[in-house]
């Protein structure tokens, strides 16, 4: 995943869960500075996890490109909780 996809693949798993057309949800802005995934992942090596709020949900991005969704991993083959 490159740096830009990561907001919007963001955005992309609240809307599979909330079950809405992604330009439907609150601007991610209005949660965080974006900038903040892009930087994260920018860095070659580490492990990382970070956690914020968006909307009604809590979402946690790892370091090898994971998101998830109030506890329960978002991707388009399987939904496994963390």
């Amino acid at each position: 995943m490159t740096r830009p996809e990561i907001v919007t693949s963001v955005v992309k798993a609240v809307a599979a869960v909330d079950r809405v057309d992604p330009a439907k949800l609150d601007s991610l802005y209005e949660y965080i500075d974006p900038e903040i995934l892009n930087k994260l992942y920018a860095q070659e090596r580490g492990e990382w996890r970070f956690t914020f709020q968006y909307s009604d949900h809590q979402i946690t991005v790892t370091h090898d490109e994971r998101i998830f969704v109030d506890g329960i991993l978002q991707s388009s083959e399987v939904a496994v909780r963390e």
